[in-house]
């Protein structure tokens, strides 16, 4: 080591590249160390030159240029001398230039949480005299001060951890400069207000503390520190002046953490090092305003939220222009200018486009459209040159003129139009051209670097335009991770099940294809020489799939021509030439909203620019705007149409949709239950899609009842339907979607999985679960979370019709469960060949056909039992429970409540007015002056009755269907009386737990005993007509048994006696077996129950003696439910509010805790509640909490709470009952056994059985 004179401390540096400038003079060199003296050293190797030689000079000491501090990358300048040289001489030494070694900003500013990593930052990277030694004790280095200290009250002082000033680190430092520390999340602007109040100056002197100093507001620099755990925030703050010094001083921040993207830190870093450097002359104060204000030109909130505030202030925008168009549609002529384009739009392209249609896709494209044009270019004005933009689309290159033409601005638009600012494009002009648009994309992607941040952008903005739409649409953005699997897996089946090369980038003709399988015809009207790979996304979205598409040919080929030798150059003329020749003409994509088709080609130009194409051709992305699931409409009737754009696309659409052939079909088709792609048109004609979708329901004769095929018309069904038939018009390809995963195992789909089998010869089902509607939980009790912000369950379908290999014929299923990272890494790093080995092949099962593998035994065993339609089948098919598409209105807490609601319907003059009081259902289904006046005319107070609404919970209703619109009379007329008996349970159940049984007496409502689909009514007994009717016939005189004569032989090879009511309850007690829940949850699941036939008389009887115990506690009959197991705390009528459990009690009056804190008592409850009491669900409710939270808000009366307790004491029995009936099973037998040939027993036995058993009638 070398010593320097003045401090006899061992200097040595980084390794740095120097170059040799000259000899200084010995004076020279002796005023260097006086005035390097207050400088530390820092510690590092020997340097080399330049020329990576090693130096004969050994480096001594460091110094910044015009500073006297000492800084690793900012070195300036450096003193070297002769290997021979004194140390103690100051003749002789070299001064040296030095080059810095660039320093890792983004790692860096990432690293820094805390004040310390902050001052050494300051000091080391920005050239901040912060001496070492001082710092080694940083509190030296500040003033403290306390919020009270600086008049701060307290309310806004418990926000404020620390307040620190920074002590002066030069004479004429004319900045004030503090470091705070916050305890919120956010930086709390209010408390910085505070701050500045009391240590800026007062315009009057007597105003400013005497103890206190004080700066102008401009001269403050505020370092504040905030947020949690790796959110932990570091955000430099500054109040600028208001420019008519009036106003309250702007606050503009300068900021970053850790998450932050390499884009927003890179930024930052860039803004820190040009303007808040420590200046090289500080005593050039003015200059040093200026420089460190520089930095500051973001108001607060801009750059972390400018994306999000942006997005809101865009979408108020675009609505107002809706509004304003619609306005304009309603009053102009039919030769108005936007009449006249709704019209050419109606006849070209969205044949069911109406004027609220036409005003929203006019104002998603004036917004979307210049949105993307300002970030295209951010440097031009937003509707100069909106054209150059659209180099893939001269469609929509010319519509967004014409938009802009018929939007017109008033003197440049040549025409009668209206002009920007009737219609308010001027604002969105405005808003988008004064936007920082640089810091606006920076925001983009800040908290997502591994998506498309204008994706998420415009999903803001849809969420904030129109969020019904956007659930109506089901417009959902597809994660990168998902496309990349996808795209992947069908470029990998191309190559193995077909042979191609190249996958997705191969171009092997129909023709070469025809040839190499003799079993692949060409499709009519296909060219020979046509290339075999034509890929569709039928619901192209912004185009996120088509550019994986492309990002994976274009990797693939550059990889294929490097590996073949070629040139940089070489390449880059091979995928110029490619794209024209063969990638364009292959993609394809439809799309119906016009925003995501504007974005998609703005994308898809972006890309194809990235990859080095430089559109040396004319050739357009084929990417048109256009309804998927419309066939091709007859233009030759047209001659013109009013606007040129319509006319060339509604003929490239129609020719594409006429005699396209797809083989390859991608996508994420849109969720919607509600479908918004009708299978009926408004005059009752079946859509094309409509009679495509009948395909699904052969087979099926239950589906063609009416509302029993509702899940057949969801988009997803109809999309996936679609798909089916282009590849089948091909008769050969590749599908790969991702959609809701229903489809799996619910026998609704069965019809739908049969064709699908039919079709491809080789299908994957990857499951990717994530349902919080079936409460889906992961086998391994780690998280559970979908790969979509969506509460339905997802999987990715991959179908191909050939296979090379017979053992990859047929479906194949594997499940991903887990967090929603950990499904993302998966996809992203797995293929179907990688995973091969955990794909289970699923074997033929009719009539189901289900996707899913099941238990071969235990499923032979299940089906030896009985399906429960089939037991009481006299009554016909079973009907689901009562729908009233309107429970606001149509279901009351009590027979007073329906009443009102009636009375309240009568009373009222409109329609608009009723629903203000009801959420009513739409007039499709119910006709509200029909409704008025049909129970006008009726005696509707005799139809009042009660009705089993949820597990235990009785509501009222009038049973006519003005009131509850689908009363499923041909089973809930049997039930009005009161007096019948019948089974509740589910054709299917997507909840984890198969619990979807219970009895009732009354009507039920169809969600009574399963929450995640339907529950249906199987009736014991079937009243006679006139009974149903108002008649006065006796129920027991009239009634018949709904018991089918199969099982009733079956059952009389037992015993005699009265059969009716022991079967039922032998039922009941089987279904509240908990061994067969889990046994058989697989079959459970997917239909109806299947019930054994008793292996012999004795357990016969004895289950169905606890059935019939379960049957009276679940009808609240039984006679033990009057031994009260709990206590009720609190008021005469207490009023329903959070309701939680804990230490026994059901609190009604539960303190909010949060995510993942032990819950909290309250002071009103019951007490005596045992928590597997709290957790039992019936028909996937936990029935104690839903019953409560149902009435929050409300009084309970004194029958309220008794029968709560009633309730508390019907689940304690049942969870006793359970294990007892699972004992019964064990001792006869155990499951199967219990439950083989029926054995006749001792007649004499048998019948002292009978009598002694329990044989209530209802």
């Amino acid at each position: 080591m070398v010593y320097p004179p003045s401090t006899r401390r061992p200097v040595s540096l980084p390794q740095k590249r120097v170059r040799h400038v000259g000899i200084c003079t010995t004076s020279a060199a002796t005023q260097s160390w006086k005035s390097l003296a207050i400088s530390s050293p820092v510690f590092a190797p020997v340097w080399k030159c330049r020329d990576g030689a090693p130096s004969t000079k050994r480096l001594c000491w460091i110094s910044v240029a015009g500073s006297r501090s000492t800084s690793k990358t900012r070195i300036l300048s450096a003193w070297t001398r002769p290997s021979g040289s004194s140390l103690r001489s100051s003749a002789g030494w070299n001064l040296t230039r030095v080059e810095p070694m660039p320093t890792d900003h983004r790692a860096a500013l990432a690293m820094i949480k805390s004040f310390p990593q902050l001052i050494a930052y300051l000091r080391d990277e920005m050239g901040w005299p912060i001496a070492r030694d001082s710092f080694e004790e940083v509190d030296d280095l500040f003033y403290d001060f306390t919020a009270e200290e600086l008049g701060i009250d307290p309310k806004t002082a418990a926000k404020i951890e620390s307040i620190k000033r920074l002590r002066p680190l030069s004479p004429k430092q004319p900045w004030g400069i503090f470091f705070v520390k916050f305890e919120p999340k956010n930086l709390p602007v209010v408390a910085l207000r505070r701050i500045l109040g009391q240590v800026a100056l007062k315009k009057r002197p007597s105003a400013n503390s005497a103890e206190r100093a004080a700066w102008a507001a401009d001269d403050l620099l505020f370092i504040s520190n905030y947020g949690e755990g790796d959110k932990r925030q570091i955000t430099f703050a500054h109040f600028s002046k208001a420019a008519d010094g009036h106003d309250l001083p702007t606050l503009k921040v300068l900021g970053w953490d850790n998450l932050d993207t390499a884009l927003h830190l890179d930024a930052v870093a860039k803004e820190l090092t040009q303007h808040l450097s420590w200046p090289h002359d500080d005593t050039n104060v003015q200059a040093w305003r200026q420089s460190w204000r520089a930095a500051f030109n973001l108001r607060h909130h801009e750059v972390v939220a400018t994306s999000r505030d942006l997005s809101i202030r865009l979408a108020e925008l675009a609505r107002a222009i809706r509004d304003r168009i619609k306005a304009a549609l309603a009053i102009e002529t039919e030769a108005g200018p936007l009449t006249t384009f709704m019209k050419a739009f109606q006849e070209a392209l969205v044949h069911d486009l109406d004027s609220d249609g036409f005003a929203d896709m006019y104002a998603q494209t004036i917004a979307y459209g210049l949105l993307s044009a300002r970030i295209a270019d951010p440097d031009k004005k937003t509707a100069d040159d909106f054209a150059a933009h659209m180099r893939t689309n001269p469609f929509l290159r010319e519509l967004m003129e014409t938009f802009l033409k018929v939007g017109g601005r008033r003197g440049k638009a040549g025409g009668p139009g209206i002009d920007f600012d009737e219609l308010g494009v001027s604002e969105v002009v405005e808003l988008l051209d004064d936007a920082n648009m640089e810091a606006v994309v920076r925001d983009f992607g800040d908290r997502n670097p591994q998506e498309d941040p204008v994706i998420h952008f415009y999903e803001l903005f849809l969420k904030e335009y129109d969020a019904k739409k956007r659930m109506q649409r089901g417009v959902f953005y597809t994660p990168r991770p998902v496309v990349s699997y996808i795209v992947r897996s069908v470029d990998m089946l191309l190559r193995t099940e077909f042979g191609l090369v190249d996958g997705l980038a191969d171009t092997a003709t129909w023709g070469e294809m025809a040839k190499r399988h003799k079993d692949l015809k060409i499709p009519q009207g296909v060219s020979p020489n046509q290339d075999f790979v034509q890929i569709l996304d039928p619901a192209t979205g912004t185009g996120t799939f088509l550019v994986e598409v492309i990002d994976l040919i274009h990797r693939s080929l550059v990889a294929k021509w490097t590996d073949q030798g070629c040139t940089q150059k070489e390449i880059e003329a091979f995928w110029n030439e490619y794209v024209a020749k063969h990638l364009l003409p292959r993609l394809h994509g439809y799309e119906l909203l016009m925003a995501p088709y504007a974005i998609a080609h703005l994308k898809i130009g972006l890309k194809l620019y990235e990859t080095g194409y430089r559109f040396g051709s004319d050739e357009r992305a084929r990417i048109y705007l256009t309804n998927a699931l419309e066939p091709a409409h007859d233009l030759s009737s047209r001659f013109e149409f009013a606007i040129p754009a319509l006319a060339h696309e509604a003929k490239a659409v129609n020719e594409i949709k006429r005699n396209g052939q797809f083989t390859v079909v991608i996508g994420n088709p849109p969720y919607a239950g509600h479908s918004a792609n009708v299978s009926k048109d408004a005059a009752g004609r079946i859509t094309f899609i409509g009679q495509l979708i009948e395909d699904y329901k052969s087979g099926c004769p239950e589906l063609f009842k009416p509302a029993q095929a509702k899940w057949l018309h969801d988009d997803y069904v109809k999309f996936i339907r679609f798909d089916q038939w282009l590849i089948g018009k091909a008769k050969s390809g590749v599908l790969g979607l991702i959609t809701n995963h229903s489809y799996i195992d619910n026998p609704t789909f069965r019809g739908m999985r049969r064709d699908l089998k039919s079709l491809f010869g080789q299908l994957r089902v990857l499951d990717l679960h994530g349902s919080s509607k079936k409460k889906e939980r992961a086998p391994s009790g780690e998280t559970e979370e979908n790969v979509f912000d969506i509460q339905q369950g997802v999987a990715i379908l991959l179908a191909t019709t050939r296979t090379e290999d017979p053992a990859r014929s047929g479906v194949f299923h594997l499940d991903v469960w887990g967090a929603r990272d950990t499904k993302y890494k998966w996809l992203l790093s797995s293929s179907i060949a990688a995973t091969d080995v955990y794909w289970s092949s699923v074997p033929s099962q009719e009539p189901q056909h289900l996707f899913e593998p099941q238990d071969q035994d235990i499923k032979e065993e299940y089906e030896q039992g009985w399906r429960v339609p089939e037991i009481f089948s006299v009554n016909g098919d079973p009907a689901p429970g009562m729908v009233t598409t309107q429970d606001e209105f149509a279901i009351a807490f009590s027979k007073r409540e329906i009443i009102e609601h009636v009375e309240t319907l009568i009373d009222t003059r409109t329609e608009a007015d009723a629903r203000k009081h009801f959420r009513l259902c739409s007039q499709a289904q119910w006709n509200y002056k029909n409704a008025k006046r049909e129970l006008r005319a009726s005696n509707w107070r005799d139809q009042v009755t009660p009705v089993l609404y949820r597990p235990f919970d009785v509501r009222w209703t009038v049973f006519s269907r003005y009131v509850a619109v689908h009363r499923r009379e041909r089973v809930m007329r049997h039930m009005l009386s009161g007096e019948n008996i019948g089974l509740v349970t589910a054709r299917s159940n997507r909840s984890p737990d198969m619990d979807h049984f219970l009895c009732s007496r009354l009507p039920t409502e169809t969600k009574c005993g399963e929450s995640t689909i339907q529950s249906y009514l199987l009736p014991l007994y079937l009243m006679p007509e006139d009974t149903v009717n108002g008649g006065t016939l006796d129920f027991a005189e009239g009634k018949r048994v709904n018991l089918s004569g199969g099982w009733v032989s079956e059952i009389s090879k037992l015993i005699e006696g009265p059969l009716p009511e022991l079967s039922f309850n032998f039922i009941y007690a089987i279904l509240y077996s908990p061994t067969y829940r889990t046994r058989y949850a697989e079959f459970l699941k997917s239909d109806f129950p299947r019930v054994p036939l008793p292996g012999k008389v004795d357990i016969f009887l004895e289950l169905s003696r606890l059935g019939q115990e379960l049957v009276e506690l679940h009808l609240l009959e039984s006679s033990s439910l009057e031994n009260l197991i709990t206590t009720f705390t609190g008021p005469k009528n207490p009023e329903v509010g959070r309701v939680g459990w804990s230490n026994d009690t059901v609190w009604l009056d539960a303190p909010a805790t949060r995510k993942g804190q032990p819950p909290m008592p309250g002071t009103i409850g019951f007490q005596g509640v045992p928590e597997a009491v709290w957790n039992f669900h019936v028909g996937g409710y936990q029935v104690c909490e839903k019953w409560l939270k149902d009435r929050k808000g409300r009084t309970l009366s004194k029958a309220d709470i008794a029968h709560y307790q009633r309730i508390v004491v019907a689940l304690t029995e049942t969870i006793r009952l359970m294990k007892d009936i699972d004992e019964v099973i064990e001792t006869h037998g155990g499951w199967p056994g219990a439950f083989q040939a029926a054995i006749m027993t001792n007649p004499q036995h048998a019948a002292m059985m009978i009598e002694n058993a329990p044989s209530k009638e209802p």
